[in-house]
């Protein structure tokens, strides 16, 4: 492990790096293309005697294009730059490549970091590792931690049947999600109270409040709308799930059916501040210690933890410990990237069937509207190019291709 001030420096620096990635003109916008001077920084020029404002915008054979303040748009030699500015450059165009890599060690990517691959029977893993494990076997995911953070790399992907039973659907249909590297999940190992609990009914509908522990994120019950809940209106799956609007899929409900992979009584799950997610409390469980307005308590040590129930808030109700709200989320999280336009809700459809290959390169969903039998699939060769197609009974069928733009880390999530 390597000395933690020079570990808080690079984090630091790769900190920055993303904040241009996400904030500066590297980002691929939702809607326009203003430009963001969130990320507007300083530069010094090798010299020292030369400082100016602007935005990082690309780096290419050793030139660097900048966006001014003023609205002009340089390019310059990197040698041009102070030792700092490069190295910035050289973290952001790493950064950029590890965002267009499939899924990987986070040893590989993350200076310092121990992954549960490699240190499975470690003394020094972190309690967090543990409920995670089983997955870790399996090869859903990758973790690893430093001194501050627990990360968890996945693909959103879970290895049970999605989708079906929804009743109010936007067709969607899950695809892989790039949740790795600089985009993995993390978790505070040491999660600290805040004086100021933030309610879950009254914040964070967008992008996740939790991670279970195989590697699927878990949004707020309730939708981005701020105030329906997504089992009451039908646009969960039997395992509290569904896809957003970037076709990814996560849950809304605790995954209580994680207990038989991680033990009864074991965290299914974690909030992003850190704090641990139980199943169902047992009725001598509730009679002995009631559950706060959080939907958690303490345990006989002392330490606190969440609870599942079946009525709202369900799981965590809010946080306990400290949290950044940025945006209406949590921040910093992972960002879910889809690779087709959002679809309209289909009204009357119910989804009976779900299937996936065994390689994740085909996914199909089944499902009916007015008795009629319609399907929605796509397949992959690469996990860049995907071709859906669309069979709408008696319309007929239709088939589009579309191409995996670049990854995005960090900021909001689509729902």
């Amino acid at each position: 492990m390597i000395k933690i001030n020079k570990m808080f420096w690079l984090t630091s620096l790769a900190s920055i790096a993303i904040s241009i990635l996400v904030s500066g003109h590297l980002r691929a916008h939702d809607g326009g293309h203003d430009h963001d001077h969130s990320a507007m920084r300083q530069w010094t020029l090798s010299s020292g005697n030369t400082q100016f404002q602007g935005t990082f915008v690309s780096a290419d054979n050793g030139n660097v294009t900048i966006h001014l303040r003023n609205g002009r748009v340089i390019t310059l030699k990197a040698d041009c730059l102070s030792r700092l500015d490069r190295q910035l450059v050289e973290a952001t165009q790493a950064a950029v490549l590890n965002l267009n890599q499939p899924i990987g060690l986070i040893a590989k990517q993350s200076n310092g970091l121990q992954t549960a691959d490699t240190q499975k029977h470690s003394d020094n893993a972190p309690a967090i590792a543990k409920p995670f494990q089983p997955f870790v076997d399996s090869k859903s995911i990758k973790t690893g931690w430093d001194d501050d953070y627990f990360f968890v790399e996945s693909n959103g992907m879970p290895d049970h049947e999605m989708m079906v039973g929804i009743t109010a659907w936007q067709q969607q249909i899950p695809i892989p999600q790039n949740y790795t590297g600089d985009n993995a999940w993390r978790i505070p190992l040491k999660p600290v109270p805040t004086k100021n609990p933030l309610s879950a009914k009254k914040n964070f509908f967008r992008g996740a409040i939790a991670l279970a522990v195989n590697g699927v994120p878990i949004f707020n019950p309730i939708k981005n709308d701020g105030r329906t809940d997504t089992k009451l209106a039908g646009e969960l799956d039997k395992f509290g799930g569904h896809c957003g609007r970037a076709d990814d899929y996560h849950y809304h409900l605790p995954p209580v059916h994680l207990e038989k992979f991680v033990g009864k009584g074991k965290p299914i799950a974690f909030a992003l501040d850190g704090y641990p997610i139980l199943g169902f409390q047992t009725k001598d469980e509730a009679a002995k210690s009631k559950l706060d307005w959080l939907n958690g308590h303490k345990d006989d040590q002392g330490n606190y933890h969440y609870h599942s129930t079946k009525s709202y808030p369900y799981l965590n109700g809010g946080f306990y410990g400290k949290v950044v709200q940025r945006g209406g989320q949590v921040d910093p999280q992972p960002r879910g990237q889809g690779v087709r336009p959002a679809a309209r809700p289909l009204r009357g459809a119910k989804i009976t069937g779900f299937s996936k290959s065994d390689d994740g390169k085909s996914v199909s969903v089944e499902y009916t509207v007015r008795n009629e039998k319609r399907s929605a699939s796509y397949t992959t060769k690469d996990f860049k190019t995907y071709v859906f197609t669309h069979d709408n009974g008696k319309q007929g069928k239709s088939t589009q291709t579309y191409q995996a733009k670049p990854k995005r880390r960090g900021g909001r999530r689509p729902r």
